[in-house]
């Protein structure tokens, strides 16, 4: 056999070493990130579910405290610079103003009225301390509509502040009849 012949077969184990090697750790790397990432995404996810439940939680809170005829429970929802809008199209602008509402209709034709929650219909986390939420209620004792049953989607915007969620903005939507 030719001289340059076995100087080949000694190089080509070396080369193929190398190639297997350096294939091996590039795949090992992108392996490795996609590992990190992953773990990332569940991660969020895991946070995501417990945000989720502190939102049903503060769904649950205001259910009360609009049952309770409770004005300062139900402020306790808002976040100080909050707005909302109601079904009539009034709007108020900031914890107090918010509550000083709650209160004066609380005293007059809402003062037997029963709110209940039909449905949280979607909770969606935009980022780690927003989120945006969909709610169908239903309301009766409206004494400015005697015997009637008002079903609402409420839309909300929350934010996360010192580990808490509050409404920053909403909005109450009544429902024509055969609106799902």
């Amino acid at each position: 056999m030719p001289q340059h012949c076995n100087a080949l077969k000694r190089k080509l184990p070396f080369y193929l070493i190398k190639f297997i090697v350096t294939k091996f750790f590039a795949i090992f790397l992108l392996i490795s990130a996609y590992g990190i990432t992953f773990s990332k995404v569940i991660a969020q996810q895991a946070d995501t579910t417990k945000d989720k439940e502190a939102i049903k939680q503060l769904v649950t809170n205001y259910e009360s405290a609009l049952n309770r005829h409770d004005s300062k429970g139900l402020a306790d929802s808002y976040d100080t610079n909050a707005t909302w809008g109601n079904w009539f199209g009034a709007y108020y602008i900031g914890k107090k103003d918010i509550q000083d509402h709650y209160e004066a209709v609380h005293a007059t034709y809402f003062k037997s009225s029963h709110y209940y929650t039909r449905a949280i219909e979607d909770i969606t986390c935009v980022k780690p301390d927003v989120a945006i939420s969909h709610i169908r209620n239903s309301l009766t004792g409206d004494t400015r509509f005697p015997r009637q049953t008002f079903e609402f989607r409420r839309t909300i915007k929350l934010t996360k502040q010192h580990g808490a969620w509050l409404i920053l903005t909403g909005q109450n939507t009544k429902l024509n009849d055969g609106i799902k």
